[in-house]
């Protein structure tokens, strides 16, 4: 058994490795060679972690690394790892290979100072190289609630003591972008998986789920639609799609409607029953992420896939309720580290959802506050619709010239007489990490970018 570098010249064969490794692993059929083949040559690739396993001569593993990041709570990112795909051949999977090739990996990594490794998968067999839940590390998953434990994401730090050593005391994972490149790219994925020999997809027990990428129902092998040359397709059920075309010519809104009259029916699998305004809410939420409505709402798969599933289709509603609500709550900490909140008027001026401005007294206790501790909250209020937004982040406060001119306003010498100089006027720029949006009876938490 030999294990090395990664050469060109082998590229093909890992690619067809890693397709004979993954088919019909995780869903009908796999994606996983592609992203292999596309991210030699995106800058988060490390070519020094880049491994093969030969046995008599034949290749029959690889694994790769990539840069990652964390997110603290502040904003600030800091550098993280990750790992994957890793690959075995069918053939040689169960005896070991798997857990030598990885063991290997991680020490290369660790001696080239490599501290931190974030990954998604099963920790029945990770565990054996170390790995545990990542929330006990408090590193949270980009796609889930803080306090949520995600089964399937996994961390480990190579250098003990390296989250403390770097300041780290709670973060949350972004996994590349790199890693989405089928779904950014179809029709160039689909000519690349043509240039292989044909295999059969399939649906197989321990897959993850897959869902209709229309109407959001589940889908087995018994429901799906068909092509225009009467072959399964894998993205869309019967009741969607036949013979190449979509069976109904609706807005995504007209297909939540339709689908929430099945409500019942998904009652019966539910512990706990959900009305029918609570399943719009949470089809609202989840339709901006399938592949039919994503085409027509421009909403790009970078931002579904790599930021979060909850933002896609609500970041228009948050920007709306900014502009439009007159009344903005602004939250910061005490000295004992009881939050304070105070009715403001609405931002003066915002960049995209991100970034936030508001006028106030520098000599208040609020500004002491955030000066003290810049953590801090914003919260939108839209009564009538019974919507809310909450936005975290930190507040930082502004005193120099060209902020404070840049959101002055006629009439604001009523506020403060000396005028745009007077010392007692500043600006507090709000920038936000993640939040928690309520609409249609309906919670959902996002980070932001």
């Amino acid at each position: 058994m030999i294990i090395r570098l990664e050469d060109t010249k082998d590229y093909r064969e890992v690619e067809n490795l890693t397709r004979e490794a993954f088919w019909n692993v995780y869903r009908p059929g796999c994606t996983e060679h592609y992203v292999l083949n596309q991210y030699r040559t995106n800058p988060d690739f490390i070519p020094e972690l880049d491994f093969v396993m030969e046995v008599d001569g034949k290749i029959i593993g690889h694994v790769m690394f990539s840069k990652a990041e964390l997110v603290l709570d502040d904003g600030s990112k800091k550098a993280s790892w990750t790992f994957g795909p890793i690959s075995i051949h069918p053939a040689y999977k169960r005896k070991g290979y798997g857990l030598k090739l990885l063991q290997y990996a991680l020490d290369k990594a660790r001696n080239m100072g490599i501290g931190f490794i974030c990954m998604e998968g099963n920790i029945e067999f990770y565990k054996h190289a170390g790995f545990d839940l990542a929330s006990k590390l408090n590193i949270h998953y980009h796609a889930e609630p803080k306090d949520a434990e995600v089964p399937y994401f996994l961390a480990q730090e190579l250098i003990p003591g390296w989250l403390k050593n770097n300041g780290i005391a709670e973060a949350t994972y972004c996994p590349p972008k790199g890693y989405f490149v089928a779904d950014e790219n179809p029709e160039a994925f689909e000519a690349y998986e043509a240039s292989f020999s044909q295999k059969e997809k399939a649906f197989k027990e321990g897959q993850l789920p897959q869902f209709c990428q229309s109407c959001g129902m589940p889908l087995t092998e018994d429901v799906l639609g068909t092509n225009a040359d009467g072959t399964k397709n894998e993205d869309y059920c019967m009741y969607c799609y036949k013979d190449g075309k979509f069976l109904q010519d609706c807005t995504m809104e007209e297909m939540i409607e339709h689908c929430a009259q099945f409500v019942g029916a998904v009652n019966e699998g539910l512990e706990k029953p959900i009305t029918k305004e609570e399943y719009i809410g949470m089809m609202k939420t989840y339709f901006p992420q399938l592949k039919r409505w994503r085409k027509t709402l421009n909403v790009s798969s970078d931002e579904v896939m790599t930021v979060n599933p909850a933002l896609a289709g609500v970041k228009e509603l948050i920007a709306q309720m900014a502009d439009k609500q007159p009344i903005t709550y602004i939250s910061s900490v005490d000295q004992d580290g009881f939050p304070w909140t105070k009715a403001m008027l609405k931002p003066r001026k915002r960049e995209g959802i991100k970034t936030f401005y508001f006028t106030t007294n520098t000599f208040s206790i609020r500004v002491a506050q955030y000066k003290a501790n810049p953590k801090a909250s914003i919260y939108f209020c839209d009564a009538k619709g019974f919507k809310g937004m909450m936005l975290r982040g930190t507040m930082e406060v502004l005193t120099d010239a060209a902020s404070k001119e840049m959101i002055w306003r006629d009439g604001d010498t009523e506020y403060y007489p000396g005028g745009v100089t007077d010392p007692n006027y500043c600006v507090l720029k709000f920038t936000a990490t993640d939040g928690r949006f309520y609409s249609d009876f309906y919670p959902r938490s996002f980070v932001i970018e």
